[in-house]
């Protein structure tokens, strides 16, 4: 498999990933170039025997991490744009549910987040999870049941903040 292709492929996963991490809309180009930068000084050591996805969103797992570390990102209300794009016939309802789903997803520390989303809304199994995120599956699947109650209690809550 050739970079060109992973990128082409993958860009928009890698993208979604990092801003439904919380990254904030002007940030977004940038660290998804870090994602793709790393994977070029790094594609040596891939294994093309095992799957890209897990791989490829471990690293922007740690790019995001280490973004954090820098400066705490802000929590974005609007879709960037380029994944606006994607869906222009998105109804109201798909936005308002896309800002809630967000705004819940602030409430989880960093770990937990990245655990939801890899597996919720990226599709990844838990096992693709664990590895991404170098941990064992028996921790992965805590964090994954915790991050979902917690997901759900902020839901709630936020639902009935605004009714």
């Amino acid at each position: 498999m050739e970079f060109e292709e992973i990128y082409r492929r993958e860009f928009s996963n890698v993208y979604g990933f990092l801003y439904r991490q919380g990254a904030p809309s002007a940030e977004l180009p940038d660290l998804a170039h870090d994602v793709f930068a790393t994977v070029i000084r790094k594609w040596a050591t891939f294994d093309n025997t095992r799957p890209v996805r897990p791989w490829l969103l471990g690293i922007a797992w740690r790019v995001m991490s280490d973004f954090r570390s820098k400066a705490k990102p802000e929590l974005v209300d609007e879709l960037p744009e380029a994944i606006a794009d994607i869906n222009p016939d998105a109804s109201l309802e798909a936005r308002d549910a896309q800002r809630l789903i967000t705004q819940a997803l602030s409430t989880l520390d960093e770990v937990k987040r990245a655990v939801f989303v890899l597996h919720e809304l990226q599709g990844l199994s838990v096992a693709e999870v664990a590895e991404a995120m170098n941990a064992s599956l028996q921790t992965t699947y805590s964090r994954l049941r915790v991050a979902r109650e917690e997901m759900a209690i902020a839901v709630r809550r936020i639902r009935r903040g605004t009714s």
